[in-house]
């Protein structure tokens, strides 16, 4: 008990000075209003999303008010500030007395915020905001993720590290390509408008991106350039900036799962030749939207998926299965004389074609209710596994409908986007030979 009354005493005392320097910045970016405001820098780059666009999609921080709400909830100390304020910080701005309510609260807080932000992580962080990269945010919530881990006790970061290195990585080519390109810039060797440069930039940033070829880069600068120059685009001209464009988006996306997914089936499986040779759930959840008619969203896909494998245990088992493992709230109406399993089973088909889909409550007691039947225990893996396909799901749907802003049809914009999906294998297996090379084998 001393002892961590000692440490907690320690990180007051650094967090006090750290945070009288934050307060004293703060008050030197005052607008002309005389407020405070936490700007979220945002870059519009495929190659490296803004953070909180990701955490959003997931369904993680939705915004930024959130980040209070989770450190009031953990350390049970309120910040007593309207809710106004709370939204008004990273939105309009708040005025130097509510600053100060916030400070004093943080200071009640025993987070080592000098362990989350080390000085080598603040200078990678202002090298990033000079190239105007996404990376600003990327790197303190790589670094804060790993601390955050060791705090909890959970040091083997191994089923997170082949995604962690992966956007590190974009993290550090983002940056220095686009210093470079401002150097250049700087000194003459390239003009502003200059498409050619520009092209030469984008191929160099996404060179070493196997699944995003040269000419991708090339058609896509190319019909930018038509459409700046007001000439009117052929119908396949259309289409085809429309499949370079779902590329470019969803490139980041798949490469983060199948890493993620590749870290987990690398960390979790028993079986050698098994996680070698087979593609994992998650990819083959988003492959089987690509490549089957009847199936209709990646979550359905997963769906599937879970069903193969009560189908192993007993090759009779199905939906309706499946579906019984999804709590019923009594009290919702339903069609007279419908018993429970047909309500959710009907639930269940609800899922399968992305409507009603299941709050984070109802699906940690279906995952539940699932690895219990199963005899197993992979609540959280099987939970991230749902969250990643609904994530997929959202992300198709924003793009068709960002298709049809662009007199593109839902057909059309369905047939490209399943086209860019069904390369989702080629990402998986590429990755997994990538870190089966870097793994040794001992560790299998």
């Amino acid at each position: 008990m001393d002892d961590a009354k000692d440490k907690h005493a320690t990180i007051f005392k650094k967090n006090d000075a750290i945070l009288g320097k934050f307060y004293d910045e703060l008050k030197e970016s005052v607008d002309k209003e005389n407020k405070v405001k936490i700007n979220d820098c945002k870059s519009p780059s495929f190659y490296l999303p803004p953070i909180s666009e990701v955490s959003s999609v997931f369904g993680f921080i939705t915004n930024q008010k959130q980040f209070i709400d989770i450190f009031e909830a953990q350390y049970k100390k309120p910040l007593k500030i309207s809710r106004t304020s709370k939204y008004a910080l990273f939105n309009k701005g708040v005025g130097l007395r509510t600053t100060m309510k916030i400070i004093k609260w943080l200071k009640l807080l025993p987070v080592p915020f000098e362990n989350l932000l080390p000085k080598k992580v603040i200078a990678k962080s202002i090298r990033a905001a000079q190239a105007k990269s996404n990376a600003i945010y990327w790197f303190p919530a790589i670094h804060s993720f790993k601390e955050g881990c060791k705090h909890s006790g959970h040091d083997d970061l191994d089923e997170f590290s082949p995604l962690l290195n992966f956007i590190e990585q974009r993290c550090n080519t983002e940056v220095n390509l686009m210093l470079e390109f401002k150097k250049d810039l700087k000194v003459g060797k390239i003009k502003l408008k200059d498409n050619i440069s520009a092209t030469k930039f984008q191929q160099s940033l996404w060179a070493n991106c196997p699944n995003i070829s040269p000419s991708t880069i090339l058609k896509l600068s190319e019909l930018i350039e038509f459409n700046e120059q007001q000439k009117q685009l052929t119908e396949q001209q259309k289409l085809t900036f429309i499949e370079s464009y779902c590329s470019l988006i969803f490139d980041f996306y798949l490469e983060a799962i199948t890493h993620y997914e590749i870290g987990c089936r690398m960390y979790y499986e028993t079986n050698k030749e098994k996680a070698e040779n087979e593609l994992g759930m998650v990819t083959k959840a988003i492959n089987a939207y690509a490549r089957q008619e009847n199936i209709k969203t990646c979550f359905a896909g997963l769906l599937k998926e879970f069903k193969s494998v009560l189908s192993e245990t007993n090759e009779n088992e199905g939906y309706r299965k499946l579906a019984s493992c999804i709590e019923i709230d009594e009290s919702e109406p339903s069609e007279f004389g419908e018993s429970l399993r047909d309500k959710q089973y009907n639930q269940l088909k609800d899922w399968r074609n992305g409507q009603n889909l299941p709050s984070g409550e109802k699906l940690t007691v279906f995952i539940q209710n699932l690895d219990k039947y199963a005899n197993t225990s992979r609540g959280l893996v099987t939970f991230f596994m749902c969250k990643t396909v609904i994530a997929m799901d959202k992300l198709i749907d924003e793009f068709i409908e960002q298709s049809q802003n662009d007199n593109c049809n839902q057909a059309d914009a369905e047939i490209i986007i399943k086209k860019v999906l069904s390369k989702v294998p080629n990402y998986y297996q590429t990755n997994l030979k990538k870190e089966l090379e870097k793994t040794e084998p001992a560790t299998w």
